[in-house]
């Protein structure tokens, strides 16, 4: 398979005419706001408020209105809960099932985003006195969303009234069985509608015959916002119920912002009100059973939704994903410290048990990547050995490393259950839809679905929604771009510039942590940090070497890493702060680097010389070869860690020259290589990516008895 196209850098456009315009208004809303005297120069200041009006208008802000509303975060400026579709006829029906005692049952889904949804329902209808209950499908036996044999045994237990969040739109057959049983339906959710053709031949939105679908996303309703989370529909459902919106806002505002991050909603309108005050209110005053899983998960920093994302979410989802989606429902639900502790130590095993099936399976996955020779726009494979409640995240690594939309799927008794990722600009919901007429169920966003299908019927899917991705998806569409703010000058790498920056949270989709470039930049240091899965980067402006930067980049081995002391390059990196001891400190985050022009160019000369000696054996100045240059490269080889190592080629060829002050290049590095090689000093493999092992020979050899060294030399 061919390899991640090269990311392009791409600069937001601006229009600097508007960006000063609001920068004028930015400048005169804080003096009237703050009476903090401002120590920093009127130029400091002004072009503070240029970047943060740069930020706004990369963000569709066109006018002061739109920025008044950005600040504006009072629940007060949340939508009326009765605008969603069929929310009269779901609130009508709840009262009426609170009023008569009878049995309601919350059905929910084993993600974040439902394990919230069903705790916010279930702690409010609890206040309320009801007889309430919940039930979460087993991801591995009952899959996502309704199924018959639930709604049975839920009937059973004498439920009459079955309330769905975040899931339910698309389940037409299962709401059928449901009436026919007796069972009333109230669903919420947040999903994508099927669309059919009518007698009129034109698409209509196809949902259950249920008392109430509430949904957003209808395209029958007039929702003002149609990107609620299904924990945001939940708490909608809640304020219409109430009638209070600012007192559920406080009562639920943290579990509804925590299923809003990790279902991954764009952070703006009703869910950026939301999410802010919910951290807000968390920050405040921190329920038992989110207190306990920072402590469990070792996490001391202040809450903030990168947090959530990172520390919360995951562990919340490993439960559903590998174990009882119940534990975590505990969880939140808990109000013993004792209890509460060993549910969130229980997660965090769990996690960690997650994080072990997932790099296997993503091991899997890679060797059958490397083990074809395709240039399909769709990557689509299966297994009975993988762990369905994992290949989601799989999924998402794939589609990250090889810049393609993905689909796994894990073999489940005589059907298949599978999960879809994708990239900007390519909606799998709609690759599915196209190609659904071999599949059980599917359901999901532009971005991620999850899909069903007989066993038999893999082959026919695969074939079919390959050929289909192949037609439709252009090579264009698979280039990553990555968009950046402005260019960001080296000095103004500083904790100010973050406080701007920082004016704009919570971030997340929709509201993303801004990225700036910084170019010609001088790397003094680079260190391995976190057993070499991470880099710590110390840098300077390469026009002044006084004033250092510390970088660190996540996520990358430090062995392969084309990047070495002496290197100049550019970054794309975001901002943030650390505090330690009491001191705060700025953290650049980089999200990619690029090597100066002038060392790229002549890596790559350096690598057309080396390929037309081995074709021709033409030997010219840059790749001739002496006793010294062939040392320098073995001295390198023998202080490897281990018997074998992989090193990128190019990087490792430039930190001999830079470590041990000899000129070598590519070409160089290849030539000693063979040579060391055909003197049993050593054996390799590899072009970019080369693998060396030291065979630790302590015999006295001669160059002469080197076939590459015979020939350089010849000439």
């Amino acid at each position: 398979m061919n390899k991640k196209p090269e990311d392009r850098w791409v600069l937001k456009a601006q229009n600097d005419e508007i960006i000063e315009a609001l920068a004028d208004y930015l400048e005169f809303y804080f003096r009237l706001r703050t009476k903090k005297t401002n120590k920093s120069t009127p130029e400091e200041r002004r072009s503070f408020f240029i970047l943060m009006s740069r930020l706004f208008y990369n963000r569709g802000f066109r006018d002061i209105s739109q920025i008044e509303n950005f600040f504006n975060t009072s629940p007060s400026y949340l939508n009326d809960p009765m605008l969603l579709p069929d929310m009269e006829n779901a609130v009508n029906r709840i009262r009426k099932a609170l009023v008569d005692h009878e049995k309601i049952t919350i059905y929910g889904d084993y993600d974040v985003d439902g394990i919230t949804s069903v705790s916010v329902l279930f702690r409010y209808l609890y206040s309320c006195g009801a007889n309430v209950d919940y039930y979460i499908p087993t991801r591995t036996e009952e899959g996502y969303g309704l199924n018959e044999s639930a709604l049975l045994k839920i009937s059973e237990t004498g439920t009459s009234l079955l309330i769905t969040v975040d899931t339910g739109t698309t389940a037409v057959d299962e709401v059928k069985y449901a009436n026919d049983i007796g069972l009333d339906i109230v669903i919420t959710d947040h999903h994508e509608c099927k669309m059919v053709l009518n007698e009129k031949n034109t698409f209509v939105e196809q949902i259950p015959d249920a008392i109430a679908v509430v949904n957003p996303k209808r395209p029958s309703g007039q929702y003002p916002f149609t990107e609620l989370a299904g924990v945001g529909v939940a708490f909608k459902l809640i304020c219409a119920l109430d009638g209070n919106t600012e007192n559920i806002l406080n009562l639920y505002g943290d579990l509804v912002s925590i299923g809003t991050i990790a279902d991954i909603m764009p952070l703006t309108d009703e869910n950026r009100i939301i999410v802010v005050n919910g951290i807000k209110n968390m920050k405040k005053h921190m329920s038992i059973g989110l207190k306990s899983l920072l402590i469990a998960a070792g996490n001391e920093k202040e809450i903030s939704s990168s947090v959530i994302a990172y520390t919360i979410a995951p562990r919340l989802n490993a439960a559903g994903r590998i174990g009882d989606p119940k534990t975590s429902i505990s969880l939140l639900l808990e109000n013993d410290y004792s209890l509460a502790n060993k549910l969130a130590f229980s997660l965090c095993e769990e996690n960690r048990r997650r994080q072990i099936l997932e790099s296997n399976i993503f091991n899997d996955v890679e060797k059958l990547i490397s083990s074809i020779n395709s240039d399909d726009k769709l990557i689509v494979f299966a297994s009975d050995e993988w762990h369905h409640g994992v290949i989601g995240i799989v999924a998402s690594r794939i589609v990250e490393k090889y810049g393609r939309p993905c689909i796994l799927l894990c073999v489940d008794g005589e059907n298949m259950k599978g999960s879809a990722r994708s990239v900007k600009g390519i909606n799998i919901f709609d690759l599915l839809q196209n190609n659904s007429s071999t599949l059980l169920k599917f359901g999901g966003h532009e971005m991620a679905a999850g899909l069903s299908l007989k066993k038999e019927n893999f082959g026919a899917f695969k074939q079919s929604i390959v050929e289909y991705a192949n037609k439709t998806i252009t090579d264009k569409m698979l280039v990553p771009i990555i968009e950046a703010e402005c260019e960001l000058p080296f000095e103004k790498l500083t904790l100010q510039t973050y406080d701007v920056i920082k004016l704009l949270e919570p971030f997340g989709t929709g509201n993303s942590a801004p990225l700036f470039i910084v170019k010609n930049l001088k790397v003094f240091d680079i260190e391995p940090i976190g057993n070499g899965h991470h880099i710590k980067m110390r840098v300077s402006s390469a026009g002044n070497s006084s004033e250092f930067v510390t970088m660190l980049m996540f996520n990358t081995d430090y062995e392969t890493i084309n990047c070495v002391v002496g290197d100049e390059i550019d970054v794309i990196c975001s901002l943030g702060d650390n505090v330690f001891n009491g001191k705060r400190a700025l953290a650049v985050h980089i999200k990619k680097f690029k090597l100066s022009n002038s060392i790229e160019s002549k890596d790559k000369v350096s690598k057309l010389f080396y390929d037309n000696f081995k074709k021709n054996n033409k030997v010219i100045d840059d790749i001739s070869l002496s006793r010294d240059h062939i040392i320098a490269v073995f001295r390198k080889i023998r202080k490897q860690n281990t018997e074998e190592e992989t090193y990128h080629s190019y990087a490792l060829a430039r930190s001999i020259t830079h470590e041990l002050n000899s000129e070598i290049n590519y070409a160089r590095l290849r030539l000693s290589l063979d040579v060391l090689q055909e003197l049993g000093l050593i054996s390799y493999y590899g072009d970019d990516f080369i693998t060396i092992h030291y065979k630790h020979s302590y015999d006295k050899v001669d160059l002469q008895n080197s076939q590459t060294w015979s020939t350089v030399h010849k000439q």
